[in-house]
């Protein structure tokens, strides 16, 4: 009966052609020089020379020093499948890192898809208003529970220096706010939101391609979508209500 070919199991472990060969070689040859295995496997003595390293970091070659020379030989079988053992727990840990960065990796996405990032908790509120502050949107839609804000963020400390640059840049806001409104700002069109509708504990802000999501609850998020038709269909809601909002809310 042939003995089965092992090349292709030994290459989808890692393996290259010329560690197959040169292992192959010195299991059948035993313990051997790099000039009989040089003959033996049809390699150049420095692919030989390359092979017998790598191998050796693998656990299933060795050397020995007789005399003056020194003879390469391969580990027994159970070596080789003590090693594919320990690539299968490796590839299993990579899988589940693998797995846990999925998400991450799925953000990277190019081309047409829209970029989605997600921040948690206070700092992460702060990283938006941070970026926020460092563009120059002409025009800034927004709808704020601003009671459920001032309760996470310092009016003077965290939004201040957002406001004056928005207000140096000239970004025009419109906007629907629950109380308390402490003070319109120039260029604005803000509208106090009605009683009923106060506590619902969120923001939704849209600017040039970008939609941000804010949840103030007890586990914050703030979700940054960058996508330019989804922010063009936001802008058509918010344009929408504002014009019931002329008609029945209280301009500050």
């Amino acid at each position: 009966m042939p003995m089965k070919d092992i090349s292709p199991i030994l290459k989808s472990l890692g393996f290259l052609e010329s560690e197959i060969k040169t292992y192959l070689t010195a299991l059948a040859l035993g313990p051997s020089t790099v000039i009989d295995l040089t003959k033996r496997a049809q390699l150049s003595r420095q692919a030989i020379y390359v092979a017998i390293e790598s191998l050796t970091e693998r656990g299933i070659m060795s050397s020995t020093l007789v005399g003056k020379k020194r003879f390469y030989s391969a580990e027994r079988p159970e070596k080789l499948l003590a090693y594919a053992k320990r690539r299968e727990n490796e590839m299993n840990e990579h899988i589940k890192d693998l797995e846990t960065a999925l998400p991450e990796l799925a953000m990277r996405v190019g081309g047409e898809r829209p970029s989605v990032k997600v921040l948690e908790g206070k700092e992460g509120l702060r990283a938006y208003l941070v970026d926020l502050g460092k563009e120059n949107p002409k025009m800034i839609h927004e709808l704020t529970d601003r009671e459920a804000l001032l309760r996470v963020l310092n009016s003077e400390e965290d939004l201040g220096p957002v406001r004056k640059h928005l207000i140096k840049t000239n970004s025009f806001l419109k906007a629907m706010y629950t109380e308390p409104i402490i003070s319109a700002r120039p260029n604005s069109e803000v509208y106090a939101l009605p009683k009923e509708f106060i506590g619902f504990g969120a923001d939704i802000t849209v600017y040039g391609n970008t939609i941000v999501l804010v949840s103030f609850g007890e586990k914050m998020q703030t979700v940054i979508i960058e996508d330019g038709k989804m922010a063009a269909a936001m802008r058509i809601l918010f344009e929408i209500s504002l014009k019931e909002a002329k008609r029945n809310f209280t301009r500050k």
